[in-house]
């Protein structure tokens, strides 16, 4: 449980992310799902055509370490749902 954020099922520290995008406080609730692992692998990729600004670095290596926090926990879903590839979504 993460200390930083009650209620939160990660031990990553979630607070200050969820504190500028509140929104995302998505992950919580999907967290161990499939849906939940996409959603996240989403947040990194370019899914605009080069229109998405990106997170500020300390939000985006709290949104890496939940991927991988998550991966670790649930490998069960690492693997399907995108293609695989980092960077642009253009398929």
């Amino acid at each position: 449980m993460n200390a930083m954020t009650p209620g939160c099922p990660t031990e990553t520290d979630t607070s200050a992310l969820f504190q500028r995008f509140p929104h995302l406080r998505k992950i919580e609730l999907l967290w161990g799902s499939r849906e939940c692992r996409n959603f996240i692998f989403a947040l990194m990729t370019d899914t605009r055509g080069g229109g998405r600004q990106g997170f500020p670095p300390e939000h985006a290596m709290t949104i890496m370490k939940l991927l991988m926090e998550h991966d670790f926990n649930y490998p069960q879903f690492e693997h399907g749902g995108h293609d695989g590839r980092w960077g642009d979504d253009r398929r």
